[in-house]
């Protein structure tokens, strides 16, 4: 088959035609190249699985090969299925098929089955989402060099990813690869709408949950996070805030025994792990398991990336891999728009390319002089398990009793980088070094970017997730609530913050939004603001309540002249306040004290003559 190739800017380039997917214009991938589908969703692998061709398709995670998998069945698509719980060597031997698919992590093992039985060079091997050799190389080296020593084995080979790697950060074994890219006739812009917060960005998620299963907001929610630990956190909030049913919670991450063991540990029975090709559901959490490759097809679903800079669960910041979430849900009315809530991290930073290398290096250094530490204490068990159960370093591989430098991080930290500034819109003003609005065009691809407002977590939102809220926060959110225009979410909200705080309403109405705030928005101050212009109650009723005098007191007469002058102030009573008009209102008994050495009048308060209850 001959592809038509035209070279653009020293690439070549395979033009769409005005199509849509890879397979609506080529019968197969080119062969022996690097190539850049440029969006995902193209229809790559449909194209790899569809065709006569001999495949092996190589994916990164085991959720690949179940989505894949599923999409073959509904095809009847004969699949040799090969990961760790997979297909095993004799399975492969007796497989008669033209497509298997299989992990990074277990090429190794499908190269050396198709080698012995002799027919290495009737197949085709796919790498896809060719980026993760780059991403993962810091902390998969085993599954990498799976890769790299098998792919050149096969009768040809095509690497694919939608997020190309500049050749100076490309693993070396890949550099020298012919580059080939697909030239789309139309490209949808992409719309990220972002936050930065500095903290409480799991309290962020949970009041953004919380709305889709309340009904606050509408479609569905597909929230691709840094970790298990983090979802787990979240949901641990949405328990505490009264949501104990797990039907309308969907978590999606890798099925092994240490994430169901956290989630068991961690999480009500209702919660489990589920596949990514599961039934949809209100709020669906994803972890990297998801972020590539995988289809999920929700019409009304609505993607958030929540990343926590600060912590290294997975030692993939998903700040990097935007291109690939964006369209994860294929089929959404909101595909090509993501909401990004995040905190700082190491590549958003006021550094320059050069600088940040010159600090990769560094820490490339002090890697090697922490081996060169481990070999001098290795023969002390003791110092050694003890230094190998604290060792939680990109820069360093543990096989086994023994550890080296990883050369690959270089490459891996390097690439994040350059993705960041080169996929967001960053502004770098010497201080600070924070996502911006405005658009950048990667990969031919525009990126348009523009901040919206921070989710707090005050008032109704702090109640919301199960917290107590000042009453300063929750007029706050009354007065903006109102201010809204009506809707049904208004009314829900309104009453909502009536019901943990009947005053608020009567307040508002009463008083209005401009005397609340006169009243610095106190309790004490707006019921003694409302009292004072109740027609329910006599003036003698309300002085005893704004003075509030117990039986048995003893009270200055300053004191007694001083809150009398702020009843009557609080009343328009013009009088002049008195001391002795407190009999007015209370039997009392003259009483002198002695404060400081001196002797000081006033009364013992007796019983309340007006009838206050």
């Amino acid at each position: 088959m001959k592809i038509m190739e035209v070279k653009v800017n020293d690439e070549m380039v395979i033009k769409s035609k005005g199509s849509k997917f890879i397979g609506e214009f080529l019968e197969d991938l080119p062969d022996n190249v690097m190539l850049n589908k440029v969006t995902t969703g193209s229809g790559m692998t449909s194209l790899v699985l569809a065709n006569p061709i001999k495949y092996v398709l190589v994916v990164p995670y085991t959720a690949l090969i179940s989505n894949k998998a599923k999409w073959c069945k509904e095809r009847n698509i004969e699949l040799c299925a090969v990961y760790y719980g997979g297909a095993d060597e004799d399975e492969i031997q007796a497989f008669m098929g033209d497509k298997i698919i299989t992990t990074y992590d277990s090429l190794d093992k499908v190269t050396k089955v198709l080698e012995k039985r002799g027919d290495i060079k009737e197949w085709k091997v796919c790498i896809d989402e060719a980026h993760k050799l780059v991403d993962s190389a810091a902390f998969r080296p085993k599954a990498i060099n799976s890769v790299l020593n098998n792919y050149n084995k096969y009768k040809s080979y095509v690497f694919g990813t939608a997020t190309p790697v500049k050749d100076k950060h490309q693993l070396p074994k890949l550099r020298n690869i012919k580059k080939v890219g697909i030239q789309w006739d139309s490209l949808t812009p992409v719309k990220v709408n972002y936050c930065h917060y500095e903290r409480g960005i799991n309290d962020v998620t949970a009041i953004i949950a919380l709305g889709f299963i309340n009904g606050e907001r509408s479609g569905n929610a597909h929230i691709f996070v840094n970790s298990v630990s983090s979802i787990i956190s979240v949901i641990k909030k949405l328990v505490g805030a009264g949501i104990t049913d797990a039907k309308d919670i969907r978590i999606v991450c890798a099925n092994n025994s240490r994430n169901q063991n956290l989630i068991d540990a961690e999480l009500p029975g209702e919660f489990h792990i589920s596949p990514v090709g599961s039934k949809v559901r209100k709020v669906n959490f994803y972890t990297a398991t998801a972020f590539e490759g995988c289809d999920i097809y929700d019409e009304d679903g609505k993607s958030y990336i929540i990343t926590d800079g600060s912590k290294d669960y997975t030692k993939i910041d998903i700040v990097t891999v935007l291109p690939q979430i964006i369209g994860r849900v294929r089929n959404s009315k909101f595909k090509n728009r993501v909401s990004l809530n995040y905190t700082s991290n190491q590549y958003i930073n006021n550094l320059s390319e050069s600088e940040f290398e010159e600090r990769v290096r560094f820490n490339l250094k002090k890697a090697e002089k922490t081996v060169k530490k481990y070999k001098l204490v290795k023969d002390d068990p003791t110092i050694r398990n003890t230094l190998l159960e604290n060792l939680n370093d990109s820069y360093l591989i543990v096989d086994g009793d023994e550890i080296k430098v990883n050369e690959n991080a270089w490459y891996n930290e390097m690439h994040n980088f350059t993705t960041i500034n080169s996929t967001y819109y960053v502004s770098k003003d010497g201080t600070d070094s924070t996502i911006q609005d405005g658009t950048v065009i990667n990969n031919g691809i525009d990126y348009n970017y523009e901040g919206f407002e921070r989710i707090s977590i005050k008032g109704l939102n702090k109640i919301k997730l199960g917290k107590k809220a000042s009453f300063k926060d929750l007029c706050l959110d009354f007065i903006r609530v109102y201010k809204e225009k009506p809707s049904l979410s208004r009314s829900g909200k309104l009453a909502e913050l009536d019901k943990c705080e009947p005053l608020l309403s009567i307040a508002f109405h009463k008083l209005g939004a401009e005397k609340m705030k006169a009243l610095e928005y106190r309790k004490s101050k707006i019921n003694d603001a409302l009292l004072s212009i109740s027609n329910k109650y006599n003036n003698s009723y309300k002085i005893v309540k704004f003075l509030g005098f117990r039986t048995g007191e003893w009270i200055s007469k300053s004191d007694i002249k001083t809150r009398l002058k702020e009843a009557y102030k609080k009343l328009d009573i013009t009088s002049a306040a008195k001391a002795t008009d407190i009999v007015k209102w209370y039997d009392i008994k003259p009483k002198n004290k002695s404060k400081n050495g001196k002797s000081v009048s006033g009364f013992l308060i007796g019983t309340c003559k007006i009838k206050t209850t």
